[in-house]
């Protein structure tokens, strides 16, 4: 473990904590997510000066514009996209792409799972299927929510998507290997 893994140690804390918080309050405070948008950018800053500040900012415009839309959708809250936003500045480019991609990939198919369990993913499919086939047919549709008690109304904690989702990049980028080695040492004890 050498000082140049702080940053991911920040980052796994702070993906601990997100997690935690979301799945009890199903809200992630702003304390939380932007303190952590201002450490990593702080720590970028700090470990590779100017050219790490403009890495760590394209990091984090690279998880808020593509989570944006989202939240616009209504399919995660502000909170699910300030943690991306903070979770780019910790990974900068071109990695905060690969977490965006992983945590998209891993909050479907948990959320896919979710409806399934809850009875819910047939209707899920039916009320999308319409408005893709209206898309197709008239050229124009408009979003038709769910109705009140579908399982997709409940919420999700999209927190743990992210962090599976960081921790797989975190993996793919060798950053976690440190980690990894002390968690062995202690399990061959």
């Amino acid at each position: 473990m050498t000082l140049d893994n702080v940053p991911t140690a920040v980052l796994l804390a702070v993906l601990i904590a997100a997690a935690v918080i979301d799945t009890r309050r199903h809200r992630l405070p702003n304390t939380l997510t932007v303190t952590a948008a201002l450490l990593g950018l702080g720590l970028q800053t700090g470990f590779q000066g100017v050219s790490g500040l403009l890495n760590g900012l394209a990091g984090f415009f690279t998880g808020l514009v593509l989570f944006l839309p989202f939240y616009a959708l209504r399919w995660m809250g502000a909170g699910d996209v300030k943690l991306m936003a903070a979770v780019g500045s910790f990974l900068g480019w071109p990695d905060s792409l690969l977490a965006v991609g992983l945590s998209t990939g891993a909050g479907s198919l948990a959320a896919f799972g979710l409806l399934a369990a809850r009875g819910g993913l047939l209707d899920y499919l039916r009320r999308y299927g319409g408005m893709a086939k209206c898309l197709f047919l008239t050229g124009g549709c408009a979003y038709v929510p769910p109705k009140a008690g579908e399982a997709s109304t409940r919420v999700f904690p999209y927190a743990l998507a992210i962090g599976l989702g960081s921790l797989a990049t975190l993996v793919w980028n060798g950053r976690l290997a440190p980690f990894l080695e002390i968690l062995g040492s202690f399990v061959h004890v």
